[in-house]
């Protein structure tokens, strides 16, 4: 009686037991003691990562999964300037998939591209040239997810700053053909580079890096 009993406890508890959570690819996230960029987030940043794509997610909103790519920010002579846009807004993708290493983000391949500072209101934005790079900007930390169900997809997040809960997705215009891009801090004090009533919170996870 007793080991009936026993049994049907054991089944109960496996059928309600939460499912461990995903893991981190070593291959991709390779074990490594973060830089200073990380310090705000102890054990689960790190700052080297290879071959992951971005999305964005709010659970408020039902956004799960909005993949983002490289959209324009305009050019001048040898140069061109790119940010975070939806690939809806933007269905270009050039650039699948980035790579973080200390701190520096920036989009595989043979392109000679730098991540800039990134400032609040401001989008963050990243120079193409075949001319001298500028000094890329070590700003950027992976953190590990904590909420792998229920809050989150299980993947780990982007920060800038020390930071990954003030990202948000605004639209750059009234028109529909207008890229809805990333923006760090987004103010209404932006110079019309986006239209501030339209900006929601979002996280950006990084895709590709789970076991």
């Amino acid at each position: 009686m007793l080991s009936a009993i026993f049994k049907l406890l054991a089944a109960a508890t496996a059928a309600f037991a939460i499912p461990a959570s995903p893991r981190l690819n070593a291959a991709l996230v390779p074990q490594a003691v973060p830089g200073p960029w990380c310090k705000n987030f102890g054990g689960g940043g790190f700052d080297v990562a290879f071959n992951f794509s971005l999305s964005a997610f709010n659970s408020t909103l039902d956004l799960e999964g909005e993949p983002l790519v490289f959209g324009q920010a305009g050019a001048v002579d040898g140069a061109e300037f790119k940010v975070f846009s939806t690939f809806a807004s933007f269905p270009f993708n050039d650039f699948p998939t980035l790579s973080l290493n200390q701190g520096i983000l920036k989009p595989d391949g043979d392109v000679s591209a730098s991540n800039s500072g990134v400032a609040d209101g401001t989008e963050p934005t990243f120079v193409f040239t075949t001319l001298d790079l500028p000094p890329p900007a070590q700003i950027w930390c992976g953190v590990a997810s904590t909420s792998a169900h229920g809050g989150g997809t299980g993947n780990p997040q982007l920060a800038v700053n020390g930071d990954v809960d003030s990202f948000s997705l605004c639209r750059t215009g009234d028109q529909p053909t207008a890229q809805v891009n990333v923006v760090y801090k987004a103010t209404a004090d932006n110079f019309g580079a986006y239209i501030f009533d339209s900006c929601f919170p979002v996280k950006l996870e990084m895709v590709g890096l789970l076991d």
